[in-house]
């Protein structure tokens, strides 16, 4: 007997058929996953493909021995690094002629994890059926098989987050050794799974900080933070130079500030569906007062455990399910531990109803109306014997494509759950396809693109479709630049009705342009804009569409806000292309395109400092400079978010290897000296000057000189 009621001794007998039901469970989602994959024939979305693709950048890193590469992996673009633990398991996937499908099995270990961790924590509480009840509750819930069935890392961290609670449960508030222990490897553990695992632990920091201030506790809370840290914090400070820009920048997308329209509801209303009718309806009441047969001092940590994830994820303006899951698992244990054994039981029945219906889809989804918020019934996602021709469509651009040309560019317009340049570009490098980059639609839609690819229909969701549609209008404008540029030489039925049409440029084109000098006094373009252009062409080449060589002077140029003056260069194979009747020498060249460029040859140029400085003001976010010294070194003095900063960097040319070198020589925040280590491997970036998706030519460079406020060439 003690303070909180008598000491029940947990059954053994029941104990082992809860963990044989728990087993039953596991043994019931390897059947469906196998299911899945061997019916299920679409390509992985969007944030799927990253994660693919990354596990094959390691994958290809570790067996060229390139360790360098593998330490610091290059972020996609616009992502922040991806702590590396999920991707190095990944890898893994392709000892497999389908990576796609063998990636889904590492799903099954972590939905392992998760349910034995919860296990673990449910029977400390009720020690008896009710544990394994809770467990299933949550384990078996739609938003769970969802990523399941997933290539997404936050099912991972589902799983660790559990484990590690299990830990710091068992820990007794720091008082055990061995779990305490095993608490500072899990947390290490979820750390190197993904950055936001520090949000589900703040619960954690409060058991610490009481622990701290306990002699007996305190070795080992300081043990266990000291192990946590020696695990992840190298990764950690090695990307710190670029880490926190990109998190927040990735945090902000479709940023509402949760006190506008309801934002602080989002995640109330959006998770019925995910968990549940109704482990969403009672089990956020029972949440308020559990009744645990045990351990009921240690309540609390469950309930901080989901208020404090709820109140985090709703401030962070991104607010997606997968994001606050983590921080609902105690859900399917809060329930349990409130109502009667039989809705209890009768809640998991029909979560497996639910489970078996996601996997199937024999009742399609529906909602029943409630006074403030729909309610989601039969969520379900089935395996799908679709094609979306990607494989097709890559393989035709690689046979179609000109073989003199450095680089294809494939302009993408589309951005669809399975039709998009993530889903491309891993598809690309899975087939070992050299040469070909997908790229989005910009300004200018589709220039120094040979191929674009247009999805007829819906181009996709609403909020991630921004400028298709207008690029989609441009393509099927009559009589326009696009037309006169490229023709269609494929196309494909997609699944959802929709049509893939595939352009590629026109061949045998006549010359834009009859004359050998092309003179215009003022011009202007998107992103760009001058004064005194003047272009002498060679020899028109007809089976390249494109001149052999033209030369390039420009009085004043500003391109992207840069203002570059005594431009000269030559251009390579260069054309472009005109709607018909186009008067080339307009001041606006709203309706030309540069269709084709080899290798640009830079005579010569300056750029101010005054210029640099208005260029950096215009393009980087919170940064204000107050002054650019350009004199042997490139140095940067202003603020960034209100506060002091000042840089300065080394710019080298290294003709051999055909790069330009940016070294980060001395740096300062808040006028308190960094240590250049702490850019990591950014402190000493190259410029590739050979052809990449952004420039897809050459670049040559006679020279570089930094002196007296200004950067030349030569």
């Amino acid at each position: 007997m003690n303070e909180f009621g008598p000491i029940l001794r947990p059954s053994r007998k029941t104990l082992v058929l809860s963990i044989l039901g728990l087993a039953a469970f596991l043994a019931f989602e390897a059947i469906m996953m196998r299911r899945f994959v061997r019916v299920d024939t679409r390509p992985p979305a969007w944030d799927q493909a990253v994660q693919l693709e990354i596990a094959l950048d390691y994958r290809q890193a570790l067996n060229a021995g390139r360790w360098s590469d593998f330490w610091f992996l290059a972020p996609k673009p616009g992502m922040p690094p991806f702590p590396p633990a999920y991707q190095l398991l990944l890898r893994g996937a392709y000892s497999s002629p389908d990576p796609a499908h063998a990636a889904l099995w590492y799903n099954w270990l972590y939905l392992a994890v998760l349910a034995i961790s919860l296990f673990g924590i449910s029977w400390r509480f009720l020690p008896d059926g009710r544990a394994l009840a809770a467990t299933l509750l949550f384990c078996a819930s739609p938003g769970i098989q969802d990523l399941y069935t997933t290539q997404l890392v936050d099912l991972s961290v589902i799983a660790w987050t559990a484990a590690a609670y299990w830990a710091l449960i068992e820990s007794q508030g720091f008082s055990s050794w061995a779990p305490s222990l095993a608490f500072g490897v899990l947390y290490a553990v979820g750390m190197l799974h993904k950055w936001s695992f520090f949000s589900y632990m703040i619960p954690a920091y409060l058991i610490a900080a009481r622990a701290v201030s306990d002699r007996r506790a305190r070795p080992k809370v300081l043990a266990a933070a000291g192990l946590s840290l020696a695990l992840f914090a190298p990764w950690y400070w090695s990307h710190l130079a670029l880490l926190p820009s990109r998190l927040v920048q990735a945090s902000s997308d479709f940023a509402v500030p949760f006190w506008q329209g309801g934002a602080w509801l989002t995640y109330l209303r959006d998770s019925a569906g995910p968990l549940g009718p109704v482990l969403w309806a009672l089990g956020f009441i029972g949440l308020l007062a559990p009744q645990y047969t045990r351990r009921r001092e240690y309540g609390w940590i469950l309930a901080y455990w989901v208020v404090t994830s709820y109140v985090f994820w709703t401030i962070v303006p991104n607010r997606q399910m997968r994001f606050l899951l983590p921080g609902l698992a105690p859900l399917g244990l809060a329930f349990a531990a409130t109502w009667p054994d039989s809705v209890t039981w009768g809640a998991v029945l029909l979560q497996f109803v639910f489970l078996i219906n996601f996997f199937f889809g024999w009742i399609p989804t529906f909602s029943v109306p409630l006074p403030f918020v729909p309610l989601p019934m039969f969520v379900s996602r089935p395996p799908e014997a679709a094609n979306w021709h990607i494989e097709d469509i890559l393989r035709r651009v690689a046979a179609e494509r000109d073989p003199s040309r450095p680089l294809t560019n494939v302009t993408l317009v589309a951005n669809d759950v399975y039709f998009n340049g993530p889903t491309f570009h891993w598809a690309q490098r899975l087939l070992g396809l050299p040469g070909i980059s997908m790229r989005g639609v910009n300004k200018r839609l589709c220039e120094l693109s040979e191929f674009v690819l247009l999805k007829t229909g819906t181009l996709g969701p609403a909020g991630v479709i921004g400028g298709l549609p207008e690029a989609a209008d441009q393509i099927s404008q009559i009589g326009g630049w696009f037309q006169a540029g490229y023709q269609e030489i494929a196309r494909w039925p997609l699944p959802d009705g929709s049509s893939a049409i595939l352009y590629r440029q026109r061949r045998g084109r006549l010359a834009p342009y009859p004359g050998r000098r092309l003179v215009v006094d003022e011009f202007g373009a998107d992103g760009a804009s001058g004064s005194g252009l003047r272009l002498d062409f060679d020899d028109w080449t007809p089976a390249l569409s494109a001149w052999k060589s033209a030369r390039l002077s420009v009085a004043g140029v500003k391109v992207r806000g840069l203002a570059v003056d005594g431009l000269s260069a030559q251009a390579d194979n260069f054309s472009f292309v005109a709607a018909p009747g186009e008067d080339v020498r307009k001041v606006e060249f709203a309706n030309i395109r540069i269709m084709r460029l080899d290798r640009l040859r830079i005579e010569s140029g300056r750029v101010s400092a005054a210029s640099l400085q208005a260029f950096a003001n215009a393009r980087l976010h919170g940064l204000v400079l107050d002054r650019v010294t350009l004199d042997g070194t490139i140095r940067a003095e202003g603020r960034w978010y209100g506060r002091t900063v000042s840089m300065e960097v080394a710019l080298e040319l290294d003709r051999a290897a055909r790069v330009l070198r940016v070294r980060v020589l001395s740096a300062s925040y808040m006028g308190t000296p960094l240590p250049v280590g702490l850019f990591g491997h950014i402190k000493d970036l190259t410029v590739s000057l050979d052809p990449n998706p952004e420039t897809p030519f050459a670049i040559d460079l006679p020279g570089l000189t930094i002196k007296k406020g200004q950067l030349t060439i030569p």
